[in-house]
Formats: structure tokens, C-alpha cells, sequence
């Protein structure tokens, strides 16, 4: 979501608070919507943002041209245009990525692409649902580990409300999951299924192209009538290929996730913010209109017709000899690199199957890798000589035993205080890290001594470490860090429970009697505004939104 479309769902939530006569929590609004609670705050009391006629000047001018052309590449992409920039003139003179993807597209530097256009079409409550692959998705965990996911995505054309499955193959048995997970988060089966030209869905040999004979069996199960888009029409489904684009944002906790539970969970988050946030074309959120267009579905069918469809899963066998279940990863026979298996799991153990036959055992570990010592050994022979495959395989083992742990480091906030070397290693242990250490590379050396001077200020009274971690992008944003310490108190005077707060309760007491002056401002500057909205509220009538919902529906929602 752009910076503008926050803004105004920002301002919606503090109409909210003000119609109600109820003062709202800045700091966590803030979290909410990613900015400073100083900023929510100038809302509140009637901010109406930067005029949009202002036109400033930018870092970027000067390389216009240059970036346009570089636009212009096929299927060239800003984050590879601003790579390319970075490369050849540094951070200093390009700035964020953030600042370039918005100075682009202020500018309207983009090229459009020429089309014939298409009609607009709509379908009633219940009628269809949109089904399409986001595929080959490429993430890197915290840890340095490559996880290539697909996100199976089904909307229900009328409602816009969504369900998002990731998967790590995309085989009709994870279409099948897929489906019967998103029908079960519908509550029902909606009359047809709009498909892609997926493999597992389209057989785009036949002339005509017509659905495969799975997926025609299914629909026939499940109730619903399988349509196919048609070639090079990509508009036919337009709903699930508007909101692939929203899926993208998983791209954004490159880096910031440990495992295949936390990118499931991730989805979720976002699945849920798409389903919640206000619809740009049908100008409602898809949850309220859903609340009306699930009365309209097809009843689910029985469990047994539902349990044939999710048979137990396939898993391809990786070039280092490796399938993963769950968490970690687990080795077979090399003989079987590139291959599928499936896998059942009994007593605590997981059993691997190929074509029917057992062909490994593992006990059920939380360590990243788990390799059966014979497995390895025959992935090492021709690479070491024979004499020291043993030798070698055992102490190459016993390192990957500990790998998790290797990776691991604890620095405290005494240490940090040390260096900026231990300054830098405490943040990145923080899973909020990354991006205010990418900002500080690009710092100037003095603004990075305001950074050191700040953070030093308020470090030996952290008592909430994530937390903390958390609240410095904002408070760099502002000044280099320069008075993090007040904005840590003003968070924790402002926070609902303890568990919102980041500070010690000697370091809010002694930070609190360090800044009594500005805190005092604070609250007098709090008060003036709390008034000059209530001089203006009373002289001002609210208009209230016509929802296409009973008073009935509204209370059963409520």
C-alpha cells in the first residue's frame, strides 16, 4: 500500500476517535500505519498533508534521463534500475530505493504500454471465483537459506475476498489443497472457478483447450463449473491478477523470516490486510461485502469426497540429496536427487517413500539439516579421496549439527555501548534491524556520530529489546536518533500494556526527569490541540457512509 492510501485510512480511524470524543493511542497508530506517532499526531489535529502543486527539486533530476532509459528495457523492474544506479553512483547521490520507486512514480516515468483496451465485466454474489499462481517466488531467510514458494491465490469476483495457500510445488494436489482450504475460508463453493492457463488445470494441447481430467472430476465433486481464461486475455481475471500485485509485499520480509511457518504465517497477515482494507473499485472492504455474498455459496461437500483430495504430499528431491518437512530439511539416497517422494510420519518419525517403496527413516529434529551418515558419505565420494570420506563426513556433520546455534549471537546492551561494531551487531540481531542498518551505512560521519551519541543515551535502560529495535526507524527519520531516549518515554507513557513499552522503570524515571521540560510541552501542546478539535467538531456536521448492509447484518457483524 502506497503512502497516500495510509494516509487516508489514517485519517478514517481518527474521524473514528473523534466522533466518538475518545483520544487515540498516537504510538500505536503510528506502528499501524508505519509512521511517526508525531505524524499521526499533526493529523489529528487537522494536517492536511504537503500541498500536491509543490513541486521541489530532487537529488534524482539530474539522472532523469538516464533512468528513464534504463524504464524503458524490457520487463526492466525499479528494484534493477536502482540497483544499477547504486552501483554507479553510490548511496550518497541516489538515496533509498523508497525515494526512488516514489520519485518515478510522481513523475510518471514509467512507460505505458499500448493496448486495445477490454470491457469491464462484473458477476453477482456467489457466481465465480478467480484462481491464479503467483510462482517462483524467491526469498532468503535471516539465515542465508534460499526458499523458492509459489502463493496459490482464489477471490471471489464479487466480494474481492480472498484466500491466499503457499506452497512449494505447484502439482494438482497443491491446487487441490488449495481450493478445498480457500472453499472451507469461504464457508461454501462458489457456482464456477476461473483458471489460468495452469498445467494442472488446462490441457492447452486439446483444440479446443479444455480442463484436465482432474480438475473436471473435482469440480464435479465440489459443485462448481470450470471456466479457462482465454489466451492472451489476461483482463478475464482481472480481480485475482489486481491483487497478485498486493502479494508482492512477501517480498518485502526478504531477509526478516526464519522459517517455512513464518512465510505461512506472513501470508496470512496479508491475506487478512487484503480481505480488511477498503476496495479501490467497489469502494467497500471485500469482508463486508463477503459478509453478504457468503449466503450465496454452495454447500461444502462431505469429508470423505474432501479427504480423497488431500492425499499425502510430494516432496523434490534437491541436488544436495535433501527433501524439507516443516522446519527442517532431511536426506535420501543421492540416487534420487530430482526426483519426488512423499512422506508419512508415525511415532515421532518421518518415513520417505518413492514410487510406493520406504526408502528412508529420520527421527522428527529441529535442526536445519539432518543427514543419515551413509547418505552423506555418498555424496562426498569422487570429490574427497576415499581414505578420508569417513573422516570427513563426520566432522562436516557435527558442524551442521550446530549450524543454528553458530549462526546465533547475543550481544547485550552494555556491549553495544563499546563500539559501533557491537552497536551494529545488536541491532541485527533484532528482526527489525535490517532496514536501520542499511540507513546507517548511508549516513554521513557525522550524522552517524548523532546516531552513536543518541543510541548510547537510552541503551543502558532497554528493557524491551525488539521493541526498541523497532521504534528507531522513526526516530532516525527524525534526527539521526538525536533524542530517542524522549521518544522511547513518550511511547511508553502513551503505551496500554507492558508488553508495548521499552524502557526499565528507573530508565522512564530518569529519562522522564532528563527531558521535564520537553515533556511538559509536550502535554501543554497535547491539550491546545484537544481543544481547538473540540471548538471544531461542534460546529461540524458528519456524513455517514451508506453500506449496502441491514441494521441486522450490522449487529450480527458487530
Amino acid at each position: 500500500m502506497n503512502y497516500q492510501n495510509r494516509v487516508d485510512q489514517l485519517k478514517g480511524d481518527l474521524m473514528i476517535f473523534k466522533a466518538l470524543k475518545s483520544k487515540p493511542n498516537f504510538a500505536a497508530l503510528g506502528r499501524e500505519y508505519g509512521m511517526d506517532w508525531r505524524t499521526v499526531k499533526k493529523y489529528y489535529a487537522g494536517y492536511e498533508g504537503k500541498p500536491k502543486n509543490r513541486r521541489k527539486r530532487s537529488r534524482l533530476d539530474k539522472y532523469r534521463d538516464e533512468i528513464i532509459d534504463k524504464l524503458k528495457i524490457n520487463r526492466a523492474k525499479i528494484s534493477a534500475v536502482y540497483d544499477f544506479l547504486i552501483k554507479k553512483y553510490g548511496v550518497k547521490r541516489i538515496g533509498t530505493y523508497a525515494n526512488l520507486r516514489k520519485y518515478i512514480r510522481k513523475n510518471k516515468l514509467i512507460p505505458k504500454n499500448v493496448t486495445g483496451g477490454h470491457p469491464r465485466y462484473e458477476k453477482a454474489p456467489g457466481e465465480q471465483a478467480q484462481v491464479d499462481w503467483k510462482e517462483d517466488i524467491t526469498l532468503v531467510s535471516k539465515y542465508g537459506e534460499v526458499f523458492n514458494v509459489n502463493v496459490l491465490h482464489v477471490v471471489l469476483k464479487y466480494s474481492r475476498f480472498s484466500h491466499l495457500e503457499l506452497s512449494l510445488h505447484k502439482s494438482f494436489d497443491d491446487v487441490a489443497r488449495g481450493l478445498i482450504n480457500s472453499f472451507r475460508h469461504f464457508g461454501g463453493v462458489p457456482k464456477e472457478c476461473l483458471f489460468d492457463n495452469m498445467s494442472t488445470v488446462a490441457n492447452v494441447n486439446a483444440k479446443p483447450k479444455k480442463p484436465t481430467d482432474a480438475i473436471s472430476r473435482m469440480a464435479k465433486d465440489f459443485g462448481f463449473e470450470v471456466k479457462l481464461c482465454g489466451v492472451r486475455k489476461p483482463y478475464t481475471k482481472g480481480c485475482v491478477e489486481a491483487k497478485n500485485k498486493i502479494i508482492d509485499w512477501i517480498r518485502m520480509y526478504n531477509g526478516e523470516f526464519e522459517t517455512f511457518e513464518d512465510l505461512t504465517a506472513i501470508i496470512e497477515e496479508i491475506s487478512t490486510s487484503m480481505n480488511t482494507r477498503l476496495n479501490q473499485e467497489t469502494q467497500m472492504s471485500p469482508t463486508a461485502l463477503y459478509y453478504k455474498e457468503k449466503k450465496y455459496l454452495l454447500p461444502l461437500p462431505s469429508n470423505n469426497i474432501i479427504d480423497t483430495y488431500l492425499t499425502p504430499h510430494k516432496y523434490k528431491v534437491s541436488s544436495e540429496g535433501l527433501i524439507r518437512y516443516k522446519n527442517s530439511r532431511y536426506s535420501v539416497d543421492k540416487k534420487l536427487i530430482d526426483e519426488e517422494v512423499t512422506v508419512d510420519v508415525f511415532n515421532n518419525k518421518l518415513h520417505i517413500y518413492y514410487t510406493g517403496k520406504l526408502v528412508a527413516c529420520h527421527v522428527i529434529s529441529e535442526n536445519p539439516l539432518n543427514y543419515k551418515k551413509e547418505h552423506y558419505e555418498e555424496l562426498l565420494k569422487g570429490k574427497v579421496k576415499d581414505a578420508d570420506i569417513e573422516s570427513v563426513a563426520a566432522q562436516n556433520l557435527k558442524m551442521m549439527d550446530n549450524l543454528l546455534n553458530m549462526r546465533k549471537s547475543s550481544i547485550t546492551e552494555d556491549e553495544a555501548m563499546l563500539s559501533s561494531d557491537g552497536l551494529i551487531a545488536y541491532i541485527n540481531q533484532s528482526e527489525y534491524g535490517k532496514w536501520v542498518i542499511n540507513y546507517y551505512a548511508a549516513l554521513s560521519a557525522e550524522e552517524k556520530t548523532v546516531f552513536i551519541k543518541g543510541m548510547n543515551e537510552v541503551l543502558p535502560y532497554v528493557a524491551n529489546r525488539d521493541k526498541f529495535i523497532s521504534s528507531i526507524k522513526y526516530s532516525m527519520k527524525q534526527d539521526f536518533c538525536q533524542k530517542i531516549a524522549l521518544d522511547c518515554w513518550l511511547n511508553d507513557s502513551m503505551a496500554l500494556s507492558d508488553e508495548e513499552t521499552i524502557l526499565s522503570q528507573e530508565g522512564f524515571r530518569i529519562i522522564g526527569e532528563k527531558y521535564s521540560k520537553e515533556i511538559t510541552e509536550f502535554h501543554q501542546d497535547m491539550a491546545n490541540h484537544a481543544n481547538e478539535n473540540n471548538q471544531t467538531e461542534d460546529n461540524n456536521d458528519y456524513l455517514l457512509l451508506d453500506l449496502p448492509l441491514t441494521e441486522e447484518e450490522i449487529a450480527q457483524l458487530l
